[in-house]
Formats: structure tokens, C-alpha cells, sequence
């Protein structure tokens, strides 16, 4: 979580306002921020239980055919070979992951005759229950959406909670989000019965978060201004949160992750959480190296997590991809080597991944993990419990705004992911990592205290501003490299890839930047 402004406007780091203006205003007094992750490759497995559709729907027409017909027909062949209906339910989900339309549509127009009395082939699921849709959709395979809307696909949720437009606006396909609420919206329209209903952006998955969270959490400011300028973000209830029909946080669950379990621990206030059990060296040559447990909290209030002021928002429960690519960097055996003895501190921290990698990987000296919302800091001193870092890790508060707050000793690093989204944040971030870190000086033997800062290649309102102030007087920018891919691979000890992608979406999709300023 950022802090602007002295700490009076929270900014979780996975959302950037170009259009901060507009959006703020169609928010009203809602403040901003958060993220989430893009796309892997999840595990395939069928389980076709979902009831026939009864409406074809007819406002999306099909998108032309991209293959000449004579391929369109050999697909055709190849589709009507399919074994059964598993099979082609099977491949149709596959095909719609991997954007081939005319694959689909070739499927489609075999299969669809042939469907089993209780569903329909384009409403087939996985083993998540998760539908041919929700893949284009988180993919933004437009084209493919087209395709399965004009084929009456219905708008599911999956195990998880999550729709298609939960999914694409997670990933910041702007115009899949666009697709899928002006179809639904034209079918609720023509609909002679009340069976058939709007999309609700509002509409809260098994974690707590609605699908206006998850399109903040993409950084797209399109995906944002289309789920915002729809009729069911009304003010009042942005500002209210949902109504009486809506699911309240306290009966949302989550699954585990990576092996991790679900538990009503200390400090969630009840509600259900995921531990995840991470293996940061898993794709870097190295076998039975030590994991680290986080457990990742509901947003409270997800609708509206970032309160009033910076101390109210809640958005530092979740776990942002940024800081599982810092987790990597740090877990590594050059990292590990430098911080030894060394006095760590994270800003933002959230769940604290980056810090407790370091303090499970390495021999630091010390290590402070801190944020400002007291919940945040809750589970960050569970995390540390977690993991049995007590003797070298604390948990504390810290108001950037507020140097009474900061810690008496100067640093030898201080660390952060993807904290910038604004550039008013710049020079607020700039001094706080100049109050925090050891001079350069002849009191210091191996030379000035280190920032070292992941984000994501672009996309990040205030990042060139901030890359460049630290580039200036003061520091010297030791480091500036694209993030390996071993860093950016599923860090789920189980390797369930699927856990991953549902988790994690935006991490193996993104190109993510190290940065590394020593103090002069």
C-alpha cells in the first residue's frame, strides 16, 4: 500500500489513474487503488454440470471467419472426430483459452446439435467450473468472446466466485469488458420475462472482491471507465457498498493455495483466508530449499476498501504480482549473500512476501515489514509467526508522512514493489527513502544504504517521474534490468498451474523491471 499526501490518500500498488479526474468524480468520495493478476496455462480436466441454456441469444452476431473456408472445413472435419461430447467440451475450452475462433466455431457448430439434454456446449466447464468464456475472457481474445456470446454462452460464476468479466477486467482487457456488459445489458433489455438480468460490477467473488476491485487492480484506466459508467456502479452504491441482495463478506471463502489450507485465524476478524506456501527458488535450479507461508486476508469493505484516509485502506491484504518478482529477487543467492547482517526495511509491504524471503532465505540482520493499516500490520506480524521469523522480523506502522514514525537507525536497504501510481507521490516516496537509509559517509564502511524497487515495464502513472528523481542528485542507479523468467514463473510450491492463474493472473503475462539506487 502507498501513502499520499502525508498519508491522507491510500494507493495500493496495482492501479494507476491516467484519467484520474474523471474517474474520481464518477467515484465521488470513494478513494483509489489495488491489483491481482494474467494468464498461465491452468491444468485441464471436464465436469460438464451446468443446465441447458434456453435463450439463444441473438444481440452479438459472429465475428467473420479469420481462415479461409477451405481450412474452415477441414476444422470442421477434425471437430466432428471428436470421441464424445467430454472431448469436444474439452477442446472447445482449450481452443477458447488460446484465441482460436474458427477452432471454436467449428466446434460449436458440430457439437451444438449434439449437446447432452442438461447443458450446453458452450457453457462447458473444467475442473473449476470454469467455462469457455472465462478463458477468452481472461485472455482478451475479443474475437472468441464474440464468437461464444452470438452462441448463447451464459455468464457463469466459477468455484472461485469469479465471472468472464470478473476475469477480463482483472487482466485489463478494456474492450472484453465492454463486450461482455453491452451484451448482457442488450439481452436483459430484449428479454420478455426478469429472468435474464444486467451484469453487476459490484458482484463480489469468493475473496471478497467485486469486479470494479478487480478492474482497479488491472491499472487499465479504460477497463476502469467502462465498469464505473455502467448503470450498476451508481454512486449510491459506491459510496454504500451493496445492497441488501448481495453477499456479505463474512460468508465469502477462499480456497488454498499451492497446499496452503483455509483458516478463521487471528487478526481476520472471522472471515476466511488462504495461506499460500511459496517456493521462490523452485525455478532457479534449486530442490528443497526452504518455502515461505503467507496468508492473504478478504478485502474488507472490497467496494470500497480504501477508505477516508490512508489508515483505513484495507487494500494491503491482498497480494499484488510485484512483490512475488522483489520475493525472487531477494530469495536468490546473490541477494541472499549481499543482505547478510544486513538491517531491512519494506515500505507498503502488505502481506510482507518480499521482506519474509529475505528473512527466510538469508541471515539479515534485521528485517521491518510495515504498512499503516492496523489490520494490514495484523497479518503481517501472523505472517511472521508463519514462518518463524520472529527473532530477526517485526511488524510495525509507518506514516511516510510522518518522520516521528520512521525508525531511529538509518538502513541498509530499503525495499518496495509497485508502490507508484501518481506522480503527486513522487517526491513523498523520494524523501521517505531518503529519511530511512544510511548515508554515504565515513561513518559507513561498504558506502550509502541501497532502494530497491520492482514494477511492472510501463502502465505506471508517476513511474518515469519517480525513476528519474532517483536517478538524480542523491542517488546513483546501480541497476535497471528486465526481471529474469525464472521470476516471473508460478512460485506455487505445488506447481498447480492452475492455482496459479487463478491466483496470480497478471504474472507471467507482465515484464516486470529491477531497480536498485545506492544513496550518495
Amino acid at each position: 500500500m502507498s501513502q499520499l499526501a502525508g498519508g491522507k490518500v491510500a494507493l495500493h500498488p496495482i492501479i494507476q489513474f491516467v484519467s484520474l479526474p474523471h474517474i474520481l468524480s464518477t467515484m465521488s468520495s470513494t478513494t483509489a487503488s489495488n491489483k491481482r493478476g494474467g494468464s498461465s496455462n491452468p491444468k485441464r480436466k471436464n465436469n460438464n454440470n451446468n443446465k441447458k441454456s434456453t435463450k439463444v441469444k441473438q444481440s452479438t452476431p459472429d465475428p467473420p471467419l479469420e481462415c479461409t473456408q477451405e481450412d474452415f472445413n477441414a476444422l470442421l472435419q477434425d471437430a466432428s472426430e471428436l470421441a464424445d461430447f467430454d472431448e469436444a467440451a474439452s477442446e472447445l475450452i482449450d481452443c477458447a483459452r488460446y484465441g482460436e475462433v474458427d477452432a471454436c466455431r467449428a466446434i460449436l457448430d458440430v457439437w451444438s446439435s449434439k449437446q447432452q439434454p442438461t447443458q450446453a456446449i458452450a457453457n462447458a466447464t473444467d475442473s473449476s467450473k470454469s467455462t469457455p468464456l472465462h478463458k477468452a475472457s481472461a485472455n482478451g481474445h475479443l474475437s472468441t468472446v464474440q464468437l461464444l456470446l452470438s452462441r448463447g454462452a451464459d455468464h457463469l460464476q466459477n468455484d472461485s466466485g469469479n465471472t468472464p468479466l470478473h476475469w477480463a477486467a482483472a487482466s485489463g482487457h478494456a474492450e472484453v469488458v465492454n463486450m461482455l456488459l453491452s451484451h448482457y445489458d442488450e439481452e436483459a433489455k430484449n428479454s420478455k420475462t426478469n429472468k435474464l438480468q444486467p451484469l453487476d460490477v459490484l458482484l463480489k467473488n469468493s475473496f471478497g472482491r467485486s469486479v470494479l476491485t478487480e478492474g482497479f487492480q488491472s491499472g487499465d484506466t479504460k477497463t476502469v471507465e467502462y465498469l464505473l459508467n455502467h448503470d450498476s456502479a451508481e454512486e449510491e452504491r459506491l459510496i454504500g457498498g451493496l445492497d441488501g441482495k448481495a453477499v456479505n463478506d463474512d460468508e465469502m471463502g477462499v480456497g488454498g493455495s499451492g497446499g496452503g489450507e483455509v483458516t478463521n485465524g487471528d487478526g481476520d476478524g472471522g472471515k476466511k483466508s488462504v495461506v499460500h506456501e511459496f517456493d521462490f527458488l523452485r525455478d532457479c535450479g534449486v530442490e528443497d530449499g526452504p518455502c515461505v507461508l503467507i496468508r492473504e486476508l478478504p478485502i474488507a469493505h472490497a467496494d470500497n476498501p480504501f477508505g477516508a484516509e490512508a489508515i483505513e485502506d484495507t487494500t494491503g491484504l491482498g497480494i499484488w504480482c510485484a512483490s512475488l518478482v522483489m520475493a525472487r529477487w531477494l530469495a536468490s543467492p546473490y541477494m541472499v549473500e549481499r543482505m547478510k547482517n544486513k538491517t531491512i526495511l519494506e515500505l507498503g509491504a502488505g502481506c510482507g512476501i518480499p521482506a519474509l524471503a529475505a528473512a527466510v532465505h538469508g541471515k539479515p540482520k534485521s528485517v521491518a515489514i510495515t504498512d499503516l493499516n492496523p489490520q494490514t500490520i495484523d497479518n503481517i506480524r501472523h505472517n511472521i509467526e508463519l514462518n518463524n521469523c520472529n527473532d530477526v522480523a517485526i511488524g510495525s506502522s509507518i506514516d511516510w508522512g510522518d518522520v516521528s514514525t520512521y525508525p531511529s537507525e538509518k538502513l541498509d536497504y530499503v525495499i518496495c514493489s509497485d508502490c507508484i501510481y501518481q506522480k503527486e507521490i513522487v517526491p513523498l516516496l523520494k524523501r521517505v527513502v531518503i529519511g530511512l537509509l544510511k548515508c554515504n559517509d565515513s561513518d559507513v564502511s561498504d558506502g550509502g544504504g541501497s532502494f530497491l524497487y520492482v514494477a511492472p515495464d510501463g502502465g505506471r502513472d508517476g513511474l518515469p517521474e519517480f525513476i528519474a528523481a532517483m536517478k538524480s542528485e542523491g542517488f546513483e542507479c546501480l541497476k535497471e534490468e528486465f526481471a529474469p523468467d525464472e521470476y516471473t514463473g508460478n512460485p506455487l510450491k505445488s506447481g498447480d498451474e492452475e492455482d496459479c492463474f487463478l491466483h496470480f493472473q497478471e504474472l507471467s503475462s507482465t515484464v516486470y523491471v529491477l531497480y536498485e539506487f545506492k544513496r550518495c
